[in-house]
């Protein structure tokens, strides 16, 4: 074999793993998106109930939790709920809300699961719920 022949097959070998490569590592993207979402809208919740943002808290829920947190504090609606939820903490801890690590997403049909590391609330699992393609807090355990 010509060293020509010897230095095209190289280039192909290399060019072929470097495809492979490329392909792997935007799988592993895609995949990891698809449970992305779950993560990010549990960060986005607490990051909202840190800033004592009732209204965009309550947004992030679906009616039937937000009509249940309401009811929790006998209140007329979800942001007056926040408030009452919020209103043991120090500052402090309300914006330890937002450093709250989120464990292990994990969906299973429309039914998604965020673990809670340590907080101020004593939460320990978000659950939230696929509305037209879009996660949803349902309910706060």
């Amino acid at each position: 074999m010509s060293s020509t022949s010897t230095i095209r097959i190289r280039v192909a070998v290399i060019a072929g793993v470097a495809v492979l490569a490329a392909f792997l590592v935007g799988l592993f993207l895609l995949l990891s998106r698809s449970l992305n979402p779950l993560e990010e809208t549990a960060a986005d919740y607490l990051g909202h109930l840190s800033t004592a943002d009732g209204h965009a808290a309550c947004t992030a829920m679906t009616r039937t939790a937000q009509a249940e947190l309401a009811a929790t504090y006998r209140v007329a609606d979800c942001p007056a709920a926040v408030g009452k939820l919020l209103e043991p903490l120090t500052p402090a801890q309300q914006n330890e809300l937002a450093g709250t690590d989120t464990r292990f997403p994990k969906a299973s049909g429309l039914t998604g699961y965020v673990d809670l590391d340590s907080n101020p609330l004593g939460l320990s699992r978000l659950v939230l719920k696929d509305v037209d393609g879009t996660w949803i807090i349902a309910e706060l355990q």
